[in-house]
């Protein structure tokens, strides 16, 4: 166990640096620059090259990317070159609301996704089923943001005063106006995970309902539904536990999208923000943490999915020659 964790440690930081460097190259291979914002109309040469200076651009661009990957690596962003504000403090603003709003859509579409897929599995054939199929199909054809938009001019012009269309309240302030502000995003951004997680584990448990443990089960006489709890949705779990995890990487990452979209002050939206001004530190660092929040999900699920599946457990140790 400790040998794998340590494999996919190495591994899952070498996508985050590959990502942060990705990132720091498309940021300065961009026209413009940050300096720009500080420059005003017609900058004398003499002006540029202080402003330069001042924000450390005038550096080789490898002095530059060696800072920022080491600076990301020991937590010291440093500060915003637009607002001279610590990104730290920055980010610490912004990532819990995405945090709340990832985490609580993921954890009522995933309940719901298991929910209908169990239902539709166990009614095979029946009108839930194909409800549950129809459904699926549908939620999955309908992009996030699309399905965002039509939910913002939906409830900002037509359905006013049931939920709000846009904006964000902290629980701290208005607890009940913190769920509503949740309503409508969390919707847009989870609809499409459920219908994957419903149909994932709809197709898994037909599967074990026609296998042979489940009918000695039902010849000795076991009721359905302790056949469908103990023998067939055990097993059935295994495989939907991998699009768990998957679906919760897209709530952080999808996040992107839908916090611009309702206007959530999230770290999606100083992504964007961050990006379009080219600030540099901030953006590098709130894509670090989009990044690095992702890989620690895929992390945790790959440890789940080895500690429950005999079968890996099995396959890794005869490729490390029998270790553990």
């Amino acid at each position: 166990m400790v040998r794998y964790l340590v494999r996919r440690l190495l591994g899952l930081t070498g996508v985050l640096v590959l990502v942060l460097t990705l990132v720091f190259f498309m940021l300065h291979a961009s026209p413009g620059g940050p300096e720009n914002a500080y420059l005003g109309n017609n900058p004398t040469p003499e002006k540029r090259a202080a402003v330069m200076a001042q924000l450390g651009l005038d550096q080789p661009l490898l002095t530059q990317y060696w800072h920022f990957v080491g600076s990301m690596f020991t937590f010291d962003f440093g500060n915003s070159l637009t607002t001279n504000r610590p990104v730290s403090e920055m980010l610490m603003q912004r990532i819990p609301i995405t945090l709340e709003l990832g985490l609580t859509s993921f954890a009522l579409w995933t309940v719901v996704g298991l929910l209908a897929g169990a239902v539709a599995a166990a009614r095979q054939g029946g009108f839930v089923d194909g409800l549950v199929r129809v459904g699926s199909v549908v939620a999955l054809s309908v992009p996030s943001f699309w399905l965002g938009l039509v939910l913002v001019l939906t409830f900002g012009l037509y359905l006013t005063g049931i939920l709000p269309s846009s904006g964000w309240v902290s629980f701290s302030e208005d607890p009940l106006g913190n769920l509503k502000s949740m309503v409508l995003p969390g919707f847009a951004l989870g609809l499409a995970s459920a219908a994957v997680i419903a149909r994932t584990l709809r197709s898994s448990l037909i599967g074990e309902l026609r296998a042979d443990h489940v009918a000695f089960g039902r010849a000795m006489g076991l009721p359905e539904r302790t056949i469908l709890s103990r023998l067939a949705l055990r097993n059935a779990v295994i495989p939907t536990l991998t699009v768990v995890g998957m679906t919760l990487g897209s709530f952080i990452g999808g996040a992107v999208l839908i916090e611009n979209v309702f206007n959530v002050p999230g770290l999606g939206q100083l992504i964007v923000t961050s990006f379009m001004a080219q600030d540099y530190p901030v953006a590098i660092a709130s894509t670090y943490w989009t990044a690095g929040l992702f890989l620690i999900v895929t992390l945790i699920v790959d440890l789940l999915y080895f500690a429950i599946n005999p079968r890996i457990r099995a396959q890794f140790s005869a490729a490390t020659g029998g270790s553990r």
